[in-house]
């Protein structure tokens, strides 16, 4: 009987697509484009401006001029090589303070008077390979940029990390000489490894997305919950359906076990589709701003979203069961409405609360009903899950649904 329940509830509902893709699509894409929107908000608060700021290379030495164009086309900046004539005539004064108010970014280059500055790289490597150990080289890369703002200072930090980071390590083959040549390895390997280099994106990205993902899962989740129970249960009581039900040959427990299960089964499904979006979201997010709540990169390997699974499934149980003993527990479904509606606000509240700390949860975090499923996924996204940990959130999580079921059976309308 509990599967028969089960079919026709999940029948009526799959059977409206309007209805379907309210519940399990419109939420998840809703929360993508929200998470996309975030950093132009960001960059319009910080900088005024809605587009990409522009860094401009003032004067750039051949050996950065080649490096740039060597890349161009795998880098999220926008770059504009500008001469420092140029820069004098047009960014001086106000002007200059204006464009780094916007969030530009303009780098400069600087070495000895009487030489350029890859002359001067040249000798510094050129006096290294004849054996001069104090070999000091006064070339030096100048960002100029607003620091007190958030947007154009992260976007510096990671123009320094991904691009003059790389063109520094570049320099020793362009103009190292002899020393080059010295310092070179036995052997070289690929540096194209389609494997690492997904790895290495994986690492940051998952970092960064555990403080984001899963508090989203959770939210979205609990609202398909929500609905699910207010449809199922609290609409069709208020209606007098669901005490019609009970006249039916089929017992009240398997009426309230079936639905029970078309809930978590479609709690689970949307929490799976919302997972999948934010994977989209992070392949996707190509530019990889600094301020994108999902960078590129995000993956979880087969076991840890097999672990995800099931802190999903234990997860929903208990929201599926919290839910039905909430719907009748109360008289009038707009007092039902209410209190399933709280937990939507204690949710965002986490979700911020986890996207703001920096530190693993502690343990006592993990005996905590339903926050302790936002803890053991976000510490599966940082690869940071432990067993005991999973555990003891899934037995948590099927121990407290299973009392509620209990208190809820003992009510007289299932006497």
């Amino acid at each position: 009987m509990v599967w028969n329940i089960f079919k026709w509830e999940i029948g009526r509902i799959t059977s409206n697509w309007k209805r379907s893709a309210a519940v399990l699509l419109l939420p998840a894409v809703l929360m993508v484009l929200a998470i996309n929107v975030f950093p132009m908000l960001i960059n319009y608060l910080s900088t005024g401006t809605l587009g990409k700021s522009t860094v401009y290379i003032v004067d750039a030495p051949d050996s950065f001029a080649d490096y740039i164009e060597e890349i161009e086309g795998r880098t999220a900046y926008r770059i504009k090589m500008i001469s420092q004539h140029e820069f004098d005539e047009t960014y001086s004064g106000n002007t200059l303070k204006k464009s780094l108010k916007k969030g530009e970014i303009f780098v400069t280059f600087s070495s000895s008077e009487d030489i350029d500055f890859d002359s001067e790289i040249e000798r510094y490597y050129s006096n290294l390979a004849k054996g001069y150990s104090g070999a000091i080289s006064h070339a030096a890369i100048i960002l100029i940029y607003d620091g007190s703002s958030f947007v154009p200072a992260t976007r510096a930090e990671g123009f320094t990390e991904v691009v003059l980071n790389e063109y520094e390590a570049s320099l020793p083959e362009r103009l190292g000489g002899d020393y080059s040549f010295e310092a070179r390895d036995a052997f070289s390997v690929d540096t194209f490894n389609p494997v690492v280099t997904i790895l290495d994106h994986r690492t940051e990205a998952n970092s960064r997305a555990g403080d984001v993902v899963p508090g989203i899962m959770v939210l979205l989740m609990y609202y398909c919950v929500y609905s699910l129970s207010c449809d199922l249960f609290a609409a069709e009581k208020d209606r007098g359906f669901f005490n019609k039900l009970l006249l039916t040959p089929v017992s009240g427990k398997a009426i309230v076990y079936g639905k029970i299960l078309c809930i978590m089964a479609i709690s689970t499904v949307s929490a799976v589709i919302t997972l999948v979006f934010m994977f989209l979201a992070s392949w996707l997010n190509t530019s990889n701003d600094a301020t994108s709540l999902i960078p590129f990169g995000m993956l979880l390997t087969p076991s840890q979203l097999l672990k995800t699974l099931l802190a999903v499934i234990t997860g929903s149980f208990m929201m599926s069961t919290t839910t039905t003993y909430t719907v009748f527990s109360l008289r009038k479904l707009q007092d039902t409405v209410i209190n399933l509606q709280f937990p939507l606000v204690l949710f965002l509240f986490d979700f911020f609360f986890m996207m703001l700390r920096g530190n693993r949860p502690w343990k006592i975090e993990y005996l905590m009903p339903m926050h302790n499923t936002i803890c053991i996924i976000r510490d599966i996204f940082w690869s940071e899950e432990r067993t005991w940990a999973l555990i003891t959130v899934s037995v948590i999580s099927l121990i407290w649904g299973s009392l509620v079921l209990k208190k809820l059976f003992k009510k007289e309308i299932f006497i």
